[in-house]
């Protein structure tokens, strides 16, 4: 074993993970078309559209308009 393994031991490539549990979850039961929507990414989405303006035009979405 050399120094530079000591330092930074090369390691195998981590096996990729979904970020979303419910999604891993269907994958695995092999329900592919199950139809599951994640409220709470769309929700902050909507809000992150609304508070960068920016964000929004380079997403393509309409700017809504609240009075």
């Amino acid at each position: 074993m050399s120094l530079q393994d000591l330092i930074a031991p090369r390691l195998p490539p981590a096996q990729s993970k979904p970020d979303d549990d419910i999604r891993a979850l269907v994958d695995n039961a092999g329900l592919g078309d199950f139809p599951y929507r994640n409220i709470h990414q769309q929700e902050r989405l909507a809000a992150d559209l609304e508070r960068w303006p920016l964000l929004r035009e380079l997403a393509g979405s309409p700017a809504e308009t609240t009075a």
